[in-house]
């Protein structure tokens, strides 16, 4: 199925009022803080449905529900530390409720694609790369996944539900430059 049709389900289960119920997790996102230099849309909550508002309708259906689920794990994870609100460790936390959710929601077959989707949104974030970066072996490996086109997907949206310093939107720009060049040029 197409992420339009998986929006659809989620359209009508909205209106049925059956939302909360099917997806606790998500509306567990609602009130939960951001920090507002990279989150001026609000709450967890807000940035994903705007973050999903960003996806494609062909897009892969495992697209829509990694960018749906991609931001559950900040529920248990936000502190305030330091001044500021965090969520360290929500891929992970997230990730590891995907497959459970995805079978409840009747679509087992979906849950290991989701959860990595999930597990690796912010890889990004630790790659520092610029414009005329070389990849090393192990970024390479990583782009080498077959997931991974989904995943800068995922990201992509996850950068549109963001209204902050614009830093995802420039790495996510990059990294995805990067694959074009080197490993997706290879397999045409």
């Amino acid at each position: 199925m197409l992420a339009g049709d998986f929006r659809n389900l989620l359209e009508k289960w909205h209106r049925e009022g059956l939302f909360d119920l099917l997806l606790p997790e998500v509306a567990a996102l609602r009130g939960v803080p951001q920090p507002e230099d990279f989150h001026k849309e609000g709450d967890a909550f807000t940035h994903t449905m705007l973050a999903l508002a960003a996806v494609d309708d062909l897009s892969d259906g495992r697209v829509f529900w990694g960018v749906l689920l991609h931001d559950i794990g900040k529920a248990a994870t936000t502190e305030f530390i330091k001044g500021r609100w965090r969520a360290y460790g929500h891929d992970n936390a997230g990730a590891a409720k995907v497959s459970a959710i995805m079978s409840r929601l009747g679509l087992p077959e979906l849950g290991a694609d989701v959860a990595w989707l999930v597990k690796h949104h912010h890889f990004h974030f630790s790659w520092q790369v610029r414009g005329d970066a070389k990849l090393t072996r192990q970024q390479r490996r990583f782009m080498e996944h077959p997931l991974f086109p989904l995943l800068l997907e995922v990201c992509a949206a996850d950068a549109a539900g963001s209204i902050g310093t614009g830093a995802k939107e420039r790495n996510i720009g990059i990294i995805a430059d990067l694959y074009e060049e080197t490993v997706a040029g290879e397999k045409r």
